[in-house]
């Protein structure tokens, strides 16, 4: 609401029940400034505090974008219609979410052929990506893995003079200071956006070269960490397939799914009626497995796994402001910092944790809507916790989870896990549809040398995360530093 009586300020208040905490007064020159824009979250109060901040600080400050901007160059892509073609045809096309995600993939290619302004669409080494319609304000920074991908129109693009720059920049927007200010420029009452020129309002402290190369450097070597970590896991599927001599499953399926036909007999329904299930790519998948020269087993075998954990107590949930436990989404377990990580109330879900807590190297399966996301989690992830719609799998003494891991997210672990769903609106597995999986058991040296290149990635993933929450941190506090140090200067 805003409550205004023709005078140069006017009060802004968030909730009519906590004026006293949540309002404060803007200038009339701020509201022109916003293009004349009347709605309260225009001039959202943390956005206000942290640019009070910013120039508390003495720290020179400058627009983010813009002629006299740190970024010079910044857009998104035309609205189009998209043509989904096969891979051979078209390019990988990236929505908004998977800018942050540890390991950007997709199942979706648009036309080479038909895609007005394709370069528009690809992005640039080291271009800062800023989420701008729905989810607003997810940071991205493109490294060698965004290279020769379309990324979404609702993703816009700064490009900075170096890397070390973009890097800074991207240590920005990820801090308190610059996350409020990005998030201030939204508009819609539907589906929230903003544009690039609402970034002509954020300020940035322009720090000396030797500060922001400090900052930035570390952003992009967090960058090329992640990019390593994916080379070893496309290296560990590539072995997989290689030691185990399983051709990859798109060069034996069948060539048109729409029309393919699978005789099943009596004794292999298994109970289960619906097509789904007797998928013929799935079928021709089984085929391969009993051709092999090792034993296949079970997830489920307790050679395997020594558990496979359904969440099954955790309903309420009790939430705070700031800080307690973070509580991620089964989105969110693929993400790198998603903007909106609820926090758990540690006091009201202690006799949850044992169920729900994270720990480093098991692995996190979804089990509902999309089914089949494999996730190992992370050391920085260790004690956080996520949601029931993932389901955990706890590995076997002497069984390496890197191979657990690089089977149930290769093609073959897909299949099994996806063809096992069940329900026609809302898709659903449980822990004994898991524990059906079947799984190649090669000699331990075998399973060693593949998972041992997942656990390295996961490292490298540690690594990255805590050099990202170095650069922040390091922006951060010295933001804090010199406002402080300003205060106890002009204080009698």
């Amino acid at each position: 609401m805003v409550k205004y009586n023709f005078q140069p300020e006017y009060t802004l208040i968030s909730s009519p029940h906590e004026s006293e905490k949540l309002s404060t007064t803007i200038r009339l020159s701020e509201i022109f400034d916003a293009g004349v824009r009347l709605e309260a979250s225009a001039f959202s109060i943390e956005a206000h505090n942290a640019v009070t901040a910013l120039e508390n600080s003495s720290l020179q400050l400058m627009p983010l974008y813009g002629k006299a901007g740190l970024c010079r160059g910044g857009y998104y892509p035309h609205r189009f219609k998209r043509i989904y073609v096969s891979p051979e045809k078209g390019i990988p096309f990236l929505s908004s979410s998977e800018i942050i995600s540890l390991r950007p993939t997709t199942d979706r290619f648009i036309s080479k052929k038909y895609t007005l302004n394709l370069d528009l669409f690809l992005s640039q080494k080291w271009d800062v990506l800023i989420s701008r319609s729905g989810t607003i304000g997810n940071i991205g920074l493109a490294t060698e893995s965004f290279l020769g991908k379309a990324i979404s129109e609702h993703v816009i693009r700064l490009q900075a003079s170096d890397p070390d720059t973009a890097g800074y920049v991207a240590a920005f927007l990820r801090s308190h200071y610059g996350c409020a200010q990005v998030i201030q420029g939204t508009y819609g009452s539907v589906v929230g956006q903003i544009e690039p020129e609402h970034l002509e309002r954020v300020l940035i402290p322009d720090l000396p070269p030797i500060r922001r190369i400090a900052i930035g450097r570390l952003m992009c070597q967090a960058g090329e960490l992640r990019d390593e970590a994916n080379r070893l896991l496309d290296e560990a599927d590539r072995l997989l397939h290689e030691r185990l001599n399983l051709p990859y499953l798109n060069s034996i399926a069948p060539t048109d799914r729409n029309i393919s036909i699978a005789k099943v007999k009596v004794s292999q329904l298994l109970g289960r009626l619906e097509g789904s299930f007797h998928d013929p790519v799935a079928i021709a998948a089984e085929k391969q497995l009993s051709e092999l020269s090792v034993e296949t087993t079970t997830v489920g075998d307790l050679r395997v796994t020594r558990e496979i954990r359904p969440i099954t107590k955790f309903r309420k949930r009790t939430y705070v402001e700031k800080g307690g436990i973070p509580m991620l989404s089964s989105k969110q377990l693929f993400q790198i910092n998603p903007v909106d990580i609820k926090g758990l109330a540690k006091g009201a879900h202690t006799k949850d944790l044992p169920e729900i807590q994270l720990e480093e190297n098991i692995i996190a399966v979804t089990r509902s809507g999309t089914i089949g996301r494999v996730q190992i989690i992370p050391a920085y992830m260790a004690k956080w916790t996520a949601s029931e719609h993932a389901t955990r799998f706890l590995t076997a003494e002497g069984m390496n989870s890197g191979y657990l891991y690089t089977w149930l997210a290769s093609d073959y672990g897909y299949c099994f896990i996806t063809r096992y769903s069940y329900g026609s609106v809302i898709l659903e597995i449980d822990k004994e549809m898991f524990s059906s999986v079947p799984i190649p058991l090669p000699e331990p040296s075998v399973r060693d040398e593949i998972g041992n290149l997942v656990l390295k990635a996961n490292k490298l993933r540690d690594e990255a995360w805590r050099n990202e929450q170095e650069a922040i941190s390091k922006l951060e506090n010295l933001i804090v530093k010199k406002q402080t140090s300003q205060l106890q200067t002009a204080s009698p």
